[in-house]
Parts: structure tokens; sequence; C-alpha cells
């Protein structure tokens, strides 16, 4: 059999499998970069928990109601509701592995801010400021994804949108 004839079709086929293939990436990335959030630990999709399950930020991150920095849950949050749902995945019995050895999960820290710059969870929370606002549309994310870089243009720019103050002194103390 001769290879020569169908090589324009094969080469029509390839050109036309990389181009689709280059579209559904691009367009996946505009709606969702799952590959470019880092890699946790323990494997944990808030697409899942907060999407699906439809449980409140304030769940695993109660520190946001009170405090400036809303954290990372302890195990002891997961194992609330692992002791009794989905017991057996791989995962999740690593998590319970942690609590019963009294050992943290030490989660990598995707949103963050300089030293020189203070944000109150608490104070925005009170003032009805939607949490997707700065960390985006966590529920549709496995991975976390920053939606943007936590400048201070882009607080100051919320801050005039929402006439908040903007006065140095706010976030710089």
């Amino acid at each position: 059999m001769e290879l020569g004839r169908y090589r324009p079709r094969i080469v029509l086929i390839l050109v036309i499998s990389i181009v689709v293939v280059s579209v559904l990436t691009v367009v996946g990335a505009a709606y969702y970069p799952w590959w470019l959030g880092p890699g946790q630990p323990i494997p944990f999709s808030h697409r899942v928990h907060a999407g699906t399950r439809e449980i409140s930020c304030i769940f695993c991150h109660p520190g946001a109601l009170t405090r400036a920095v809303a954290e990372v849950p302890p195990v002891e949050t997961c194992v609330l509701c692992h002791n009794r749902i989905i017991t057996h995945y791989p995962e999740i019995e690593r998590v319970r592995r942690h609590y019963k050895q009294a050992e943290p999960i030490l989660w990598v820290r995707v949103s963050n801010l300089p030293d020189y710059a203070h944000f109150d969870h608490g104070m925005h929370l009170a003032a009805g400021v939607d949490c997707g606002k700065c960390h985006g549309n966590v529920k549709a994310m496995d991975r976390i994804v920053q939606p943007q870089k936590f400048t201070m243009g882009f607080c100051i720019q919320c801050h005039r949108d929402n006439n908040a103050t903007y006065d140095c002194f706010t976030c710089h103390y």
C-alpha cells in the first residue's frame, strides 16, 4: 500500500486536530486555568466542596469573620465531615491519619499580601463584600488560582468603585 497518496489527508487531519486542541485549551483557560493552581499535599477540590456541596467559605475559614487573616482550616475541620463521609477514599484516609497523629496538613498558600499591607477580611465581610470579589469563582475551581494579583491598584480601584476610603493608612500602618 502506498502511503504517498494518503499523506495530504494525514497532514490535514493532524493540522485540524492541533487547531481543535489549541482552541479548546485557550477557551478552557479563559474559564478555569486549573493547571495553574499549585498542587496541594492532599488534593482538595473547592469546586466539589463550595460548589457542588454548597459549603460556605466561613465553615472552613471562620477566622475571616473576626480576624484579619482567614487562615487555612486545621485538620479538625476536615474531620468534622470526613469521619463519616467518603471514609475509604485514600486521600481522605490520609486526612484522618494526619488528625490521629496530631499532624497539620501543610497546605500551599495561594493568596497572600506583602508584609507592608494589611487586609481585614472581617471588615470587608461586614461591609457585604463577597469573597469572590477578590478570590474569584472558587466554586468552579478544583485547584485554587488567584484570579488577579493583589496590587495596590486593584485594591484602590475597588475602594473607589465602592466609595470606601483609599487613605494610605487604611491598609498601610
